[in-house]
């Protein structure tokens, strides 16, 4: 009885060694696995450089990108936190803005730029209708082919809008406008419509008219401002000068880009429109459990990460001008929904 006991707590005490070489390896192992991803990520980065994605504060909703984001760590410069890691393997810093506004997004930009070796800056985010609801929607994808900032401009005491300064010359010069690079164009109208063909909206976002499918505006002129405008006369007057399709754009942020010489790519999905909607022209949410803004943003997320998955390396790699000038007729910009050739070389 006595040899058996000894023979159980010996066998007791292999096993309980095994066990814990075995748990030791394990450990071992996940931490080395872990270390060498995050060196493969910071070896990709220092060849070609990361990725920066700009996510506004609002809405208060990133599950979609953060979901497909492996994160290595955290850098704090000021007020700023940045998230450094990859997506798809493609190295990315990631900064949700500390609070809300175009100018605050910008500042996150140039810390970014100036931090770290950032080779594009992607922006998705939502936007308010400036067509009337015959032509626009909650739902559509705005690409942003030209930047106006809206916002800038003198009024006559007759209240006619002249844009930038009264003298007729623009102080910008060749930051007034921007506009995208045509094959980052071909990129982005790729990726937005894979996302919108397997994209469905819900019947109550756009009340009366019973949209499922979004429309892709692939010749978008987004304009940015600091007003939030549901005064019709005002829009319209803003939009004789401007031209522009939505509001909320990212003039700001691509001022950042231009000046360092790295590629600006902006996606929109329209959350509101007071064309359609009365008063401030968001849907009500009623008893649904997300929102508008919530469902649109998850559209302009789902976009930039096909952009990443599918053309992340090749923004890393390649150098893509700013054109001088507008690259494409001034009407394009008239039936914007008209991909004219662009999508036809896209992956089906």
């Amino acid at each position: 009885m006595k040899q058996s006991k000894y023979l159980v707590l010996f066998f007791s005490f292999v096993y309980a060694s095994m066990f814990y070489l075995m748990t030791m390896f394990m450990v071992f192992a996940t931490a080395t696995e872990s270390a060498y991803a995050g060196q493969n990520i910071y070896a990709n980065s220092k060849v070609g450089g990361y990725l920066g994605i700009l996510v506004p504060i609002g809405p208060a909703h990133y599950r979609t990108i953060m979901n497909k984001f492996r994160r290595v760590k955290t850098v704090h410069i000021g007020k700023f936190y940045y998230q450094v890691g990859a997506i798809y393997n493609v190295p990315v810093v990631i900064c949700i803005q500390p609070f809300g506004g175009e100018y605050t997004r910008a500042l996150t930009a140039q810390v970014m730029v100036d931090h770290f070796n950032i080779k594009a800056l992607l922006y998705p985010g939502t936007s308010g209708a400036h067509l009337p609801s015959k032509e626009m929607h909650i739902g559509d994808i705005i690409i942003g082919t030209k930047q106006v900032n809206f916002g800038d401009f003198y009024m006559s005491p007759k209240g006619r809008i002249h844009p930038d300064e009264f003298s007729g010359k623009s102080s910008l010069g060749d930051y007034q406008n921007f506009y995208l690079n045509p094959l980052l164009e071909k990129y982005t109208a790729c990726a937005a419509l894979s996302v919108r063909n397997n994209e469905e909206l819900p019947m109550w976002i756009n009340g009366k008219f019973l949209t499922k499918k979004p429309q892709i505006f692939y010749y978008g002129i987004q304009g940015t401002s600091t007003m939030w405008l549901a005064d019709k006369a005002f829009m319209q007057k803003t939009d004789d000068v401007f031209h522009e399709v939505d509001e909320d754009g990212d003039w700001f942020s691509a001022t950042v880009a231009k000046l360092a010489n790295i590629p600006f790519i902006e996606v929109s999905t329209i959350s509101d429109s007071v064309f359609e909607f009365s008063h401030n022209g968001v849907p009500p949410q009623g008893k649904h459990n997300r929102s508008a803004s919530r469902i649109t943003q998850d559209i302009s997320d789902k976009i930039v990460l096909k952009i990443i998955k599918n053309y992340g390396y090749k923004l890393l790699k390649g150098k893509y001008d700013y054109p001088i000038g507008n690259p494409y007729p001034s009407y394009y910009y008239k039936t914007p929904t008209n991909p004219r050739g662009i999508i036809n070389e896209c992956k089906r």
